[in-house]
């Protein structure tokens, strides 16, 4: 049976904070004191709430010992996870997760970059003061109307 939720509350405070007892846990997860002190009793004696317990801490410790992720590990996890949809075939959710990880490789190799060149010089203003001659030009010669007769009957 999974945990409830607010047995998952006591679970995360417990575990994220090591220098608080199960009692203090229960109480930063809306407990009262009183009612703490039993919960706390019960919860240690809880065969599933230990396990718990101890998966959260074994999954801290991992985290720990692996270190540092650096970036080869990365680009190497990428290309494993490439090479196994690559395996798999041309399922659609394989091609889907392929393209993502070859977006990602060419992210870091900065294929994908967008480089925007923005000048304020003189040469913005020329090319500016260039375009509004070539609107008044177009602008006269289309400003010839045709003159409607006034009394159309």
């Amino acid at each position: 049976m999974a945990l409830t939720k607010k047995r998952r509350l006591v679970l995360a405070a417990y575990v994220g904070d090591p220098q608080i007892s199960l009692k203090d846990a229960l109480i930063r997860a809306g407990y009262s004191e009183t009612r703490a002190a039993i919960t706390a009793c019960e919860l240690a004696k809880d065969p599933e709430f230990v396990a718990a317990i101890e998966r959260k801490q074994n999954q801290s410790l991992e985290k720990l010992s692996r270190g540092e992720l650096t970036q080869a590990e990365l680009i190497n996890a990428v290309r494993d996870i490439d090479d196994e949809c690559k395996a798999i075939g041309p399922v659609q959710w394989a091609l889907a997760l392929r393209i993502k990880c070859q977006e990602l490789l060419g992210k870091n190799t900065g294929a994908f970059t967008e480089k925007i060149e923005i000048g304020f010089g003189a040469e913005l203003a020329k090319e500016i003061q260039a375009a509004r001659q070539r609107v008044t030009v177009i602008e006269g010669t289309f400003t010839e109307t045709k003159q409607l007769p006034e009394n159309v009957n």
